[in-house]
């Protein structure tokens, strides 16, 4: 097994090793440190069940839930009858049953932190693709820590004791739960509470943590201030310079962060 840094602000590739077979202690430690080193995590040409799947995430901590399950909804807007609870499908093909494949569709996803609507922040999220067009649909990673490294002294000193609002309501492409109303105040979405800087539990480093930017909110802030310091941290921490972004090229492969 081999881990090759990227180059970029973040992210490595694993190569040498077979995903749908057992991983040993010696290389699941690797791969673990790996992680936490490098933030995401590439593994191309792998061809796993969901079985295969269940079985990676164990290796960056205890089994989590989709979206829909640690948001308490039914999850049934697809045919589920094949799939396991916790693994959620993406994909824009429509069954012969008129009824959609999966979630998201074609649709672009903003900028966002899976399941950050959730009291603990989940450990990683696995990505595993099957079927993507040659060219395009890349997927993209913000290293947080060099974001936060790199702030300004005075912007970084305005939110480090800030908390803000992880809103509900919307899915990562923008679009409104159905079984949420809809938000015309940020202040009032219902969300949950997490410092703006969290200090990673593996790392000890500080990091920004900022979810989405609709209906983001910072608490003790005027609504038309709180927006424009969220405008302001995300436009710079939304940079190449901390930036991965890469396309899987048609070819089975996995993808941690």
């Amino acid at each position: 097994m081999e881990i090759i840094p990227t180059g970029r602000p973040l992210g490595a590739e694993i190569t040498g090793i077979d995903l749908s077979k057992d991983v040993c202690d010696a290389d699941r430690n690797r791969i673990f440190s790996a992680y936490i080193d490098n933030i995401v995590l590439l593994f191309r040409d792998q061809s796993l069940s969901f079985d295969d799947l269940l079985r990676l995430r164990e290796v960056f901590g205890p089994a989590g839930l989709t979206a829909n399950q640690l948001l308490g909804l039914d999850g049934k807007d697809y045919n589920r009858d094949e799939v396991p609870d916790d693994i959620t499908i993406i994909s824009n093909i429509i069954g012969k049953d008129g009824k959609p494949r999966g979630s998201l569709g074609n649709a672009e996803a903003f900028w966002h932190t899976d399941s950050s609507f959730t009291e603990v922040p989940i450990s990683a999220s696995l990505l595993h693709a099957i079927e993507i067009p040659d060219a395009g649909g890349e997927t993209a990673f913000l290293n947080m820590y060099r974001a936060y490294d790199a702030m300004p002294d005075d912007l970084a000193a305005r939110i480090e004791d800030k908390f803000a609002n992880h809103s509900k309501v919307h899915s990562s492409d923008g679009k409104r739960r159905p079984e949420f109303e809809e938000v015309t105040d940020p202040s009032k979405a219902p969300g949950v509470r997490h410092p703006m800087v969290r200090t990673h539990p593996v790392t000890g480093r500080k990091c920004l943590y900022l979810g989405r930017r609709l209906n983001g909110y910072i608490f003790d802030l005027p609504l038309d201030q709180s927006e424009a310091l969220l405008d302001e941290i995300w436009a710079h921490t939304c940079r190449e310079k901390f930036y991965l972004g890469t396309s899987l090229g048609g070819r089975r492969s996995s993808g941690l962060g």
